[in-house]
């Protein structure tokens, strides 16, 4: 623990001795067994009996820094380490661990200073040395931007407001990347299960205060909420845009004053230029349709409130997609609402989960808690869930690189040439045309299930009594109440699932694989490039602007389900030409993809034993 007298290894000391030198050893060997209160007192009584001209005397106030330290009392672990070079200003452990109390302290400049003045005392103390380069790395990455940079004074002002309304997070810090982004990290360690957010009631902005606002209550009188097309955002956007006229007046300014200032990476904002990226996506009847339908609440909201019309279409449609990207689905009181939650909502996107979320009626505010273990310096995610990029583009204005979530959307009609269309429809209870889906390149998904059995339903054109029998089969199965009889529950119709549909026949699964290429080509078919150009563009990054990079990321991510498709279903249409042997001699020898190994499996052998 520190250098003194050497002691005799046979000599036994008096625990109730008041020799400074045989205290300390007593608390060092208290220290070894970590038995640190214990140290702490043995440190203090040689303190506490040490002659002012002891030559120990900063060892002792080094060594019991070191035993706060360990119990976590960092403060007082600071107070000693600097009492320790106060006596003597050239010992290099006493400025180790006042760094390190420093740094738990979250005093980075300051331990910065210590550790750099512990090498200059001793260059060959390894210990000060990576010390120093802890610091120096966590200072830099703290500081990527200065603090003069306005954008980061708008976030200063919001912490300071947070900490007063009486916000938590200790372990929590925002950290630059450059003067746009940035995102949360960890000050300190975080342990799993432990609260690492509070953020009082009177902090979120809700729903209800929206409602209530000048213009909200307007709405609200007008019954204008039932006629939006997407009333908590509406509303939401619509308390934004009044608060932000208040400026400084605002009680919330300190948050709204950090939202976005622009919106250029959200899609419904691309320039012609930029839209033309998204040709041949379908993507592109998703951002036109988003456009509308803002426009047309907006319309709406002006028609009733007159001066709803200071707001601009354009400034109404950005913070109506801030809202969206932003707000959280939270239930306050025992009644659900949504509303912006400042601090939780900058954590960014990462699966899978290694936070989670709540309101916290006990606690009277909205609470973080971590899953896992988190690192000192780890960036904290938040999981907004298993979503095709097309929904994070759209309402959150970027990509999420390698997504397994990718969907592309399909629209799958009857053939013209169906007989059957008009029983069929009878059988399922719906008299469309068509169906959509989202598909992705796992046949293992259950979107993917639902997918193949309305295929093998619309592509049917063999006996109908097979499907009547399998709907017959459906209903008996389908359980009867005294209660839900009288409504029809026990009718043979609400048995009949064509998204339960099993594999029928041979021949109807060839129509089927054959229906889902025509159809995947047919998409593919429509993009100016193919997949292996966009990987290409995307490879070379020459010329690409952020929301370029993105479109491409986007729509490659598209043609690779597409093109999963296709050639699943070449390969599945060859394997139904097999024998049962042959199968399982041919999947020992093709490179098959998991999902393929279970069509195979579950669907193609079953068949082939069937016929």
């Amino acid at each position: 623990m520190g250098k003194g007298k050497k002691k005799s290894k046979s000599k036994q000391i008096n625990k109730n001795t008041t020799n400074p030198k045989d205290l300390k050893e007593l608390g060092n060997k208290a220290f070894l067994n970590k038995l640190y209160e214990e140290a702490i007192t043995y440190y203090t009584k040689a303190i506490d009996n040490a002659a002012d001209d002891d030559e120990d005397k900063h060892v002792y106030f080094s060594n019991r820094a070191a035993a706060y330290f360990e119990m976590k009392e960092y403060e007082k672990s600071l107070e000693d380490a600097a009492k320790s070079v106060e006596i003597k200003d050239d010992f290099a452990k006493g400025y180790i661990r006042k760094a390190q109390a420093e740094r738990e302290l979250l005093l980075g400049e300051e331990s910065l200073t210590s550790s750099e003045k512990a090498i200059e005392i001793d260059p060959d103390n390894e210990h000060a040395r990576e010390l120093y380069e802890e610091c120096k790395q966590e200072w830099d990455d703290d500081h990527t931007v200065e603090e003069s940079n306005p954008h980061k004074q708008r976030f200063n002002r919001l912490e300071t407001w947070l900490k007063e309304g009486g916000s938590k997070y200790e372990k929590l810090k925002i950290r630059f990347y450059n003067p746009i982004y940035r995102g949360v990290h960890a000050a300190k360690k975080i342990r799993a299960g432990e609260e690492i957010l509070l953020i009082p009631k009177e902090q979120i902005i809700t729903l209800e205060m929206a409602e209530e606002s000048p213009i909200g209550a307007k709405m609200m009188y007008h019954n204008v909420k039932p006629k939006l097309l997407s009333p908590k955002h509406g509303f939401l956007a619509t308390y934004i845009l009044q608060e932000r006229l208040k400026g400084e007046e605002s009680p919330f300014h300190p948050f709204i004053d950090i939202l976005p200032k622009t919106f250029e990476n959200f899609p419904i904002f691309f320039t012609e230029e930029e839209r033309a990226y998204l040709e041949g996506s379908p993507f592109l009847a998703q951002v036109l349709e988003k456009i509308e339908d803002i426009k047309t609440d907006y319309d709406l909201i002006c028609s009733v409130v007159p001066e709803y019309s200071q707001f601009t279409l354009n400034e109404f449609s950005e913070i109506r997609m801030m809202v969206s990207s932003r707000i959280f689905g939270m239930n306050i009181d025992g009644k659900k609402t949504d509303g912006f939650v400042p601090m939780a909502d900058m954590l960014n996107h990462k699966r899978p989960k290694q936070t989670s979320w709540t309101y916290s009626d006990e606690k009277h505010g909205f609470v973080i808690e971590a899953l896992k273990d988190i690192g000192r310096n780890e960036q904290v995610y938040d999981s907004y869930g298993k979503k095709c990029n097309s929904r994070f583009f759209l309402n959150y204005g970027f990509i999420v690189e390698n997504n397994d979530g990718n969907e592309v959307p399909l629209k799958i009609y009857y053939p013209e040439s169906d007989d059957k269309k008009d029983m069929k429809k009878e059988m399922i209870g719906d008299l469309s045309d068509f169906k959509k889906f989202r598909v992705t390149d796992n046949f293992n998904e259950g979107s993917m299930h639902e997918f193949m059995s309305w295929m093998r339903f619309v592509e049917y054109d063999e006996n109908i009594t097979l499907l009547i029998d399998y709907q017959a089969r459906a209903a008996s199965q389908t359980p009867v109440n005294d209660s839900d009889s009288e409504d029809g529950y026990n009718d043979p119709n609400k048995g009949f699932k064509a998204k339960d549909l099993p594999p029928l026949s041979i021949r109807n699964e060839k129509k089927v694989l054959l229906r889902m290429k025509l159809e995947a080509a047919k998409v593919e078919a429509g993009y100016p490039t193919t997949y292996e150009e966009d990987l290409a563009l995307l490879e070379a990054d020459e010329g690409l602007t952020f929301n370029t990079r993105n479109v491409l990321l986007m729509r490659s991510g598209e043609k690779k389900i597409l093109r999963h498709l296709i050639e699943t279903a070449d390969i599945m249409l060859r394997y139904l030409d097999y024998g049962l042997t042959e199968t399982r001699k041919q999947m020992k020898e093709d490179k098959l993809k998991k999902d393929q190994e279970v069509y195979i499996k579950k669907v193609i052998q079953p068949l082939i034993k069937m016929s």
